[in-house]
């Protein structure tokens, strides 16, 4: 039994609710016993083209396209969705995922079966090989995250590897933890829920089950939002800044005496390292510095 749900907000993810669909009645069709339901939340887009286009999700079988009247946040739309299921299983998808495989839906439900003891079950991510000119930094980033996404390592440090854009949550989880209502901005949202989830004694499962990530934004955008997400971060305080690498290392800067130096090298250079991130070779070394110099400054 699962839910499905879907936080959105001027994303056109008809396509995605129709194959996600098309699977929960072929594993209907396999398991009688089988229900499910999809349930999206736009968050008050903007984009009317876009609402109108969604619109048709309303009209699948078990599937609901719920706009609310004002934008609450990406915390907040996602802790809403929780509360409208009634299934067993919550399976969250962000809704710029793609299905890449045949059997997305089926490969959950099995795991799910035999995996008595599984709280929390992690799908994964495939970056895609190619994005538009300007969405340079973004790409690199991500294909270069992949090394750190491989089954062997999310199994290894099964809590660090939560996230909300492909993950089944069985109800006794949500019944006792909820996204932390303070990021209510861009970032951290899963980790945050990934720790505590696992300090409350939850398991984890990590499967080979991935969607694919079409949203590789611009590298402005990405930039604007790793700022934001960093903001987030030095809000949140323990234990995240204890878990967060970029925190990690700020605090040994701080135990050193350089945060000064590290702060004085950041602002003198800004211009320059935007200049490299923007641009069609954006160097990842440069990105770590900007987001350690960035991060330090909000002390």
């Amino acid at each position: 039994m699962i839910s499905i749900i879907i936080p959105t907000f001027n994303f056109y993810c008809a396509p995605l609710v129709c194959e996600l669909q098309k699977q929960c009645e072929e594993v209907q069709a396999m398991y009688k016993g089988f229900d499910y339901e999809i349930i999206v939340g736009d968050d008050n887009s903007t984009d009317n083209g876009i609402v109108e286009k969604n619109a048709v999700i309303e009209a699948l079988p078990h599937c609901h396209y719920n706009i609310y009247n004002m934008n609450v946040g990406r915390t907040d739309n996602r802790n809403r969705l929780i509360d409208e299921c009634r299934l067993e299983w919550i399976l969250m998808i962000d809704a710029d995922a793609e299905v890449i495989t045949s059997d997305f839906i089926l490969n959950y439900w099995n795991f799910a079966q035999v995996s008595s003891d599984a709280d929390i079950i992690i799908g994964g991510l495939q970056t895609p090989d190619n994005a538009p000119r300007g969405c340079e930094l973004r790409l690199r980033y991500e294909k270069n995250a992949e090394k750190l996404r491989t089954l062997d390592r999310r199994r290894a440090h099964p809590a660090d590897h939560f996230s909300t854009f492909n993950v089944m949550v069985n109800r006794r989880v949500l019944e006792v933890l909820h996204f932390d209502p303070r990021c209510s901005d861009y970032g951290y949202e899963d980790a945050l829920f990934g720790i505590e989830a696992e300090r409350l004694g939850f398991n984890f499962l990590h499967i080979d089950n991935p969607l694919l990530h079409t949203g590789i934004n611009s590298s402005e955008q990405f930039l604007k939002n790793s700022e934001t997400a960093l903001r987030t971060l030095h809000s949140l305080g323990s234990p995240m800044t204890e878990r967060a690498h970029v925190a990690v290392i700020a605090k040994k800067i701080r135990s050193i005496g350089a945060a000064k130096v590290v702060r004085w090298l950041y602002r003198i250079t800004a211009p320059c390292l935007r200049m490299n991130l923007l641009s069609g070779r954006p160097s990842l070394h440069i990105f770590a510095f900007y987001k350690l110099g960035y991060y330090l400054n909000l002390d």
